[in-house]
């Protein structure tokens, strides 16, 4: 038994390797002057990562008012809510959006707006 495991071990490929290629940072702000009935999405980002790429998040910063933010549509937290991050997160190649929004048009609120991503890009090497 211990033979066939060992011959398993050798024989399966091992993982691949990650090697940094770069920092990455997204940032957005902007001032919003309506209080009720705005359009439901503000600072909308998209970026890529690329083939052979992954990206590794390590903290998202933001100033949210009466918005989450989301990414890929997946909302991270806010003050009032349960929502919490866990980081890092980790994405591998492909299309990206990050972007506030609030569930309903009239819970859009005047204010600052703002978020900085910092994240690092890894080459991935087989």
């Amino acid at each position: 038994m211990l033979c066939m495991l060992a011959a398993i071990c050798v024989s399966t490929r091992a993982q691949n390797n990650l090697q940094f290629n770069r920092v990455v940072n997204i940032a957005a702000d902007s001032i919003s002057n309506c209080s009720s009935g705005c359009a439901d999405t503000i600072l909308f980002r998209t970026f890529t990562v690329p083939a052979n790429k992954v990206l590794k998040i390590e903290s998202i910063n933001f100033i949210a008012g009466n918005y989450f933010l989301f990414l890929n549509g997946m909302p991270f937290s806010k003050v009032s809510t349960s929502i919490t991050n866990t980081f890092p997160i980790w994405l591998p190649a492909g299309d990206y959006s990050i972007y506030f929004a609030t569930y309903i048009s009239n819970a859009s609120s005047t204010g600052n707006y703002a978020y900085l991503m910092s994240a690092l890009e890894f080459n991935v090497v087989q």
